[in-house]
């Protein structure tokens, strides 16, 4: 990875997580995101789609028109690679457009027309929901690498986190205020856990604390929402120990 590279990706994550501008709004996050997953990857067009009150999906933010059109068809039709994604909550790869005609009939053509010869869709999740969809396309047949999956992946989580604790009124002292003790409060809480784990194994506490950050990792859960759990007597110490055994 050059230097360049790195400077791209650095520059990509942190604009992705602005939350603070003044001219920041969920939009302007999600323009961020499709601009970026074009510059970054080997698509040449990305779109958002989001689900709006009635569970349906909407196209919300796009690189260039031709791909909202793809995106307001798979909605009137409802099939498409965001449609499933968003539907299974998994992502849906369609490196040859062209051998996806049964797949989806009416999506596909018009997909085509538009330009298009490769599609991809990653769900977006927070929170263990679905909320939308990233809509990838190319222009001729493509196949995302291993790497490009992880990317993309990854800046859709920081977009969509991100897009989801915009506010738009700004932070006032007191909350900032309760936002820090709670952080603190958050990491007295680890730090203890940690100690329970080190007494209960013979370790040091950063052993400990590396055990609890893996048993975190490995079910998909906050650090400190296990360290709370084993506080409560709710989790018992030997489960996240045996598990790292």
């Amino acid at each position: 990875m050059t230097t360049t590279r790195e400077q791209q990706l650095t520059e990509a994550f942190v604009a992705l997580s602005d939350t603070l501008g003044d001219n920041v709004d969920p939009l302007v996050l999600l323009g961020r995101l499709v601009h970026h997953c074009v510059c970054l990857s080997s698509v040449d067009a990305a779109g958002v789609m989001l689900a709006n009150s009635r569970g349906g999906l909407r196209s919300a933010i796009t690189t260039e028109h031709a791909v909202e059109l793809t995106e307001i068809w798979q909605s009137e039709v409802e099939q498409g690679p965001c449609i499933e994604a968003f539907t299974t909550g998994s992502a849906v790869h369609a490196p040859e457009l062209a051998s996806q005609q049964d797949r989806w009939p009416d999506f596909v053509p018009l997909a085509r027309a538009a330009g298009y010869e490769s599609a991809h869709a990653l769900p977006l999740h927070h929170s263990g929901q679905t909320i939308g969809a990233l809509n990838l396309l190319a222009r001729r047949p493509t196949a995302l690498t291993d790497a490009d999956s992880t990317l993309l992946r990854s800046l859709a989580d920081v977009a969509t986190t991100a897009v989801l604790s915009w506010d738009r009124q700004p932070l006032r002292p007191e909350d900032a205020t309760a936002r820090t003790q709670t952080a603190l409060t958050g990491k007295a809480i680890f730090d203890t856990a940690s100690g329970m784990l080190a007494a209960t194994a013979d370790i040091t506490p950063a052993e400990g604390a590396a055990q609890l950050h893996a048993y975190a990792d490995r079910h998909h859960l906050r650090p400190t929402d296990i360290a709370d759990q084993l506080l409560r007597r709710t989790l018992d110490p030997v489960t996240v120990l045996s598990e790292g055994t």
